[in-house]
């Protein structure tokens, strides 16, 4: 890849994912998911605590699907941009994307500290930002070798979004806190159901749709040729959008100490990680029909077979050449009896050619010698005196 195409596949990894970054934190301040308020829209009460660890866990996602978006970006455009993306360029590409999603944290500190919420500068969007940045950057990896985790991250993505937003407009059961937590809509049990108040119920939701997200995308990746070890990522591919949310969760912690409501909310993520893990491993432990394509595949040996005939490779047979011996015996060659047919004598005896004979197909039958021609003496023209009466020789012009 030449200098020039480097640059515009590290710059456009830079640029993409800096600018997901800005517009998840346009879209989520838009729908009051990201705020600094102290009070709830419905309450008076204080809910800076669950603020500030719900923004957190958004901070650390926003980072973490902007750097995956910018990384995958980046090798769709060096792609197109020469026909082999070396490695360097691309991990100094996934690089650039990591740097480009972590600048949401500045930018949420400087929020946070405009609001009058901190009497000093934040250092903890800007840790959960990096985190997420980094968890980011190992997932773009994984996805441009791999299209399954690709896609499961990108659908992951969507999933979040349309729950934030189904959360803001459309309220289900008991709010397990008062501002809009990441991936959980509403609560799905009620005080009469195993799910209990909490816990799972409030995770229904996201589960099943990392479920049949990681189904969908294995099975996606089992219709193609896939090599073992694609087919083995593929099969592990439905724990890598959830793994986002499980990191964000666990960054953000518990909203309030021993709080069982608030520590639910982190589970939220790893329940979903378990259901997409298990979707995509069932779906790849079924059978398949053609198998999956070797990532070294061996030159196989030839086999020989009872019909005399030599397997070379497959569908390419050889005759076996007739050995002039019986095998029966192991001993020495010249003691071995000869296979020779007693109607057709294969050895004959070299006989030397005569001059002048020609070579027949039949040794046995000779050709009868002809004559030698004698070559004419050459006799000299007498020299005589030309007599008067002797006509004048001929002029041979």
């Amino acid at each position: 890849m030449s200098p020039r195409s480097a640059a515009k596949t590290v710059g456009a990894g830079f640029a993409i994912a800096a600018l997901a970054a800005l517009a998840q934190l346009g879209l989520a301040s838009g729908f009051d998911l990201l705020s600094w308020v102290d009070a709830a829209p419905d309450t008076a009460d204080s809910v800076r605590d669950y603020r500030q660890n719900a923004n957190l866990a958004w901070v650390a996602w926003f980072s973490a699907a902007s750097c995956v978006v910018g990384g995958l970006a980046s090798g769709a455009i060096g792609s197109r941009a020469a026909a082999r993306l070396g490695p360097a360029t691309r991990v100094t590409a996934v690089f650039a994307s990591a740097v480009g999603a972590f600048l949401i944290g500045p930018l949420v500190s400087l929020s946070a500290e405009q609001g009058a919420v901190f009497n000093s500068f934040p250092t903890k969007p800007l840790i959960a930002a990096g985190i997420g940045a980094a968890v980011g950057f190992a997932l773009a990896l994984i996805g441009l070798s791999s299209r399954s985790v690709a896609v499961n991250v990108g659908a992951s993505v969507v999933l979040v979004w349309v729950l934030a937003i189904l959360a803001v407009f459309v309220e289900i059961g008991d709010r397990v806190s008062p501002v809009t937590e990441l991936a959980v809509w509403g609560s799905w049990a009620g005080p009469d159901s195993a799910l209990g108040l909490r816990g799972f119920s409030i995770a229904v939701p996201f589960v099943v749709g990392s479920a049949l997200i990681g189904v969908v995308v294995a099975v996606i990746a089992r219709r193609g040729p896939i090599s073992s070890s694609g087919y083995r990522i593929a099969a592990a591919s439905g724990i890598a959008g959830p793994l986002i949310v499980t990191v964000a969760h666990l960054v953000a912690g518990p909203s309030r100490g021993d709080d069982i409501e608030s520590i639910s909310v982190m589970f939220v993520g790893l329940y979903a990680s378990i259901a997409g893990l298990l979707g995509s491993l069932i779906v790849c432990a079924l059978p398949k029909s053609g198998g999956q394509i070797d990532d070294a595949p061996t030159r196989p040996e030839p086999r020989e077979d009872r019909t005399g005939l030599v397997e070379t490779a497959p569908g390419w047979t050889v005759p076996e050449p007739d050995s002039a011996y019986d095998d029966t015996n192991k001993g020495d060659t010249k003691d071995l009896p000869a296979k020779a047919d007693p109607e057709v004598d294969w050895v004959q005896e070299l006989k030397p050619v005569e001059a002048g004979a020609t070579l027949t197909a039949d040794p046995e039958v000779k050709t009868e010698e002809k004559p030698k021609r004698r070559a004419r003496k050459a006799t000299g023209r007498s020299r005589r005196k030309l007599g008067s009466d002797d006509p004048p020789p001929e002029d041979p012009a």
